[in-house]
């Protein structure tokens, strides 16, 4: 096992045990638009209207206040929360403007293993 293994084998026994009172669930999706248009405008074959599809991803982690030392940044509003959770727990990378649990993503980070995803969230 590489270091990473072995620090999301840890975090993830942390989860269940000593800090499961503090995780929660969530479910993130992500609205993609897609426009199928032909090219073709003529009476038999109206342009179509744009699609779009939802890409809906879960995982557990713990949400938590950003500290005042974090606050004093121009890119953290008061009212952000930080979700933090393990990447091999999650089942699609978030991005910006996803959505997670009524929160849209602002900023992903991962840590210098790749073994945890810190997200900042804002309410919508």
């Amino acid at each position: 096992m590489g270091l990473r293994d072995d620090l999301q084998a840890d975090l993830s026994d942390a989860f269940d045990d000593d800090l499961s009172d503090a995780v929660t669930a969530f479910t993130g999706t992500r609205t993609t638009a897609s426009d199928t248009d032909t090219g073709i405008d003529d009476w038999m074959n109206p342009p179509s209207m744009p699609s779009s599809s939802t890409l809906t991803y879960t995982g557990r982690g713990v949400f938590a206040d950003y500290s005042a030392y974090e606050l004093e940044s121009d890119i953290i509003n008061v009212t952000d929360v930080k979700l933090i959770c393990l990447t091999n727990e999650i089942t699609n990378e978030p991005i910006a403007d996803d959505k997670i649990n009524g929160y849209s993503v602002v900023r992903v980070d991962k840590d210098p293993a790749e073994a945890a995803y810190e997200i900042q969230l804002r309410q919508v």
